[in-house]
C-alpha cells in the first residue's frame, strides 16, 4: 500500500497521537524497569552483607533474639527480589498470540508476533496486512493495547515490590526495637 493512500485514511493528528502514546508507553516501561532494577540491586546488596554478618555472629544473634528481625529482613529482600525479577523478565510472546481474537490476524508490527517467521513469510504477511487500511488501524490499536497491558502489569508489580520493601523495613526496625527493649 502506498504511503499516500494510508496517509489519507489516517490523519496526521491520529498518527501523531499513536506515536506519542507508543513513546510514552516505552518511556514508562523503561522507568518501571529502572525502578525494579534499583530494588533488585539494593536487596541483593543487603543480602550480600546480611548473610556473612549472620554467619559470623550466629551465637549472639540467637542469644539476643535478633534472628526475628533478621528473618523479616531476609524474607523482605527475597520477596522484593522475586517481584523485581518478574518485572524485568521478558514476556512470553505465545501468550499474546493466544489472547488474540481468532477472527483477527496478528499484528505484523510487533516483533513478538513474527520473530519466528522466515523472511519471505514475514514480507508476504506484512504486504497482505498493510494492504487494508482498517486492518492497519486495528493492528496499531492491538499493539498499543498489549504494550499498555504489559506496562500495567509491570507497574503493579513495581508498586507491590516497593510496598513489600517498605513494610519489611518498617517491621524489621519495629521488631529490632521490641527485641532490644523487651529481651
Amino acid at each position: 500500500m502506498k504511503s499516500e493512500q494510508l496517509g489519507k485514511t489516517l490523519t496526521k493528528q491520529t498518527v501523531n497521537i499513536m506515536r506519542t502514546v507508543q513513546r510514552n508507553n516505552i518511556d514508562l516501561t523503561a522507568i518501571a524497569d529502572g525502578k525494579a532494577n534499583v530494588l533488585l540491586s539494593l536487596n541483593a546488596i543487603m543480602l550480600t552483607f546480611l548473610i556473612p554478618t549472620i554467619a559470623a555472629s550466629l551465637d549472639m544473634i540467637l542469644q539476643e533474639y535478633l534472628y526475628i528481625p533478621l528473618t523479616i529482613l531476609a524474607l523482605t529482600c527475597f520477596v522484593t527480589i522475586y517481584i523485581s525479577v518478574l518485572v524485568l523478565r521478558p514476556s512470553n510472546f505465545e501468550n499474546f498470540i493466544e489472547d488474540l481474537n481468532p477472527d483477527m490476524k496478528f499484528s505484523p508490527f510487533f516483533f513478538g508476533n513474527f520473530y519466528k517467521m522466515e523472511p519471505d513469510e514475514f514480507f508476504k504477511y506484512l504486504k497482505e496486512s498493510a494492504s487494508e487500511t482498517e486492518l492497519v488501524k486495528a493492528h496499531l490499536a492491538q499493539d498499543l493495547y498489549y504494550v499498555g497491558k504489559r506496562l500495567g502489569k509491570k507497574m503493579t508489580w513495581v508498586r507491590q515490590a516497593f510496598d513489600i520493601f517498605l513494610m519489611g523495613i518498617f517491621l524489621t526496625l519495629l521488631s529490632t526495637g521490641i527485641v532490644l527493649f523487651f529481651f
